[in-house]
């Protein structure tokens, strides 16, 4: 009887050993496919971080711009002889841009007293751009950042 369960215990390992090759060759390529995924998702998070911390950086090189060119001596008499074509520099931030929009004389907004009829406001609008990301083939940027700057400038109606 010894030698039966013997034979036995043989042929059940014998049958054995093309499924665990089997069973191999099925789960890695799924452990490859995952791993894949996982690391792609992993880069993709490291480009979307790459990117905000651009962003950001652009944000703060636009609001230096603006505050260097409000700040400027004589930027009251620049802004008052704006015209389309004007733009602003800054000496801090060379990268950025402007352009400058008029728009018109209007009643003053933040006036006190809104009674007056010889006070007029000059409005302009100075757009500050900014492009950053990496450079494509031509040398642009892939990216660009806009800010908005509103200046207001009483003048004296005849």
């Amino acid at each position: 009887m010894n030698n039966i369960n013997k034979r036995h215990h043989i042929l059940g390992k014998s049958r054995q050993k093309g499924m665990a090759l089997v069973i191999a060759l099925i789960i890695l390529p799924l452990l490859l496919v995952l791993g894949v995924l996982l690391m792609n998702n992993a880069f993709l998070g490291l480009k979307v971080i790459d990117s905000r911390a651009m962003q950001g950086e652009s944000n703060i090189i636009l609001n230096g711009t603006a505050s260097d060119i409000m700040n400027t001596p004589g930027s009251a008499k620049a802004f008052a002889e704006a015209t389309e074509n004007t733009t602003f520099d800054s000496l801090q931030y060379p990268e950025a841009n402007s352009s400058v929009q008029l728009l018109g004389e209007i009643n003053c907004r933040r006036r006190m007293d809104a009674s007056g009829s010889v006070f007029k406001c000059k409005y302009l609008q100075v757009d500050f751009k900014h492009a950053y990301g990496r450079e494509k083939n031509d040398g642009s940027k892939w990216a660009q950042n806009v800010l908005s700057v509103g200046v207001e400038q009483p003048i004296i109606v005849e």
